[in-house]
């Protein structure tokens, strides 16, 4: 079974300061779940995508977050491991400052996969206003009914925790726009 996920939101911020906050945004008191993102690779360059030359600020991080399976789940070693690895790639365009983010699971990789992509880019009512985009799968292998738990298990967390993700995102940026402003 694989189970998916698609969520919409508008921030009313330019799409350069909303990337800018998801770059920057974790570790936060805000979000107790991620306890540290490593980056692996950091390029800014230009690239040839359509014939033309882009300024793209590339990065591959990896966040390690806390094991937030039950206990009764956490019973079974092979999911009772201490922090779970997500990897996150991004692409950001300096020229307009669209961003597109694709994440997956590094933990347990050889028993489920989890992929997410996410976009953000001007919104289309209000250019000064950014549109959030993020769709995703979770596919549980070999592990039988178990596997279905964990999928439905792992469907609302992530949706949970997506809907956090976007609050946070919402008070930084509120947070920078009246530190701009005095």
């Amino acid at each position: 079974m694989v189970v998916s996920f698609n969520i919409e939101h508008i921030f009313k911020y330019p799409v350069q300061q909303v990337a800018n906050t998801h770059l920057t945004k974790y570790p936060t008191d805000k979000e107790k779940v991620v306890l540290k993102v490593e980056t692996l690779e950091h390029s800014v360059g230009e690239v040839t995508i359509k014939y033309w030359n882009q300024g793209i600020d590339y990065r591959r991080r990896w966040a390690f977050c806390q094991n937030v399976l039950p206990g009764l789940m956490k019973k079974v070693d092979v999911l009772n491991e201490k922090a779970i690895i997500l990897e996150e790639e991004s692409w950001m365009n300096l020229r307009s400052g669209d961003l597109l983010v694709k994440s997956r699971n590094i933990t347990w990789a050889k028993y489920a996969t989890m992929n997410e992509q996410t976009k953000f880019a001007p919104a289309a009512d209000n250019a000064n206003w950014t549109k959030f985009e993020q769709s995703g799968y979770i596919e549980v292998k070999n592990l039988g009914s178990l596997g279905a738990l964990l999928e439905i298990f792992a469907c609302k967390f992530l949706n949970k925790g997506a809907l956090k993700a976007l609050r946070v995102m919402e008070e930084l940026l509120n947070e920078k726009s009246h530190s701009a402003e005095s």
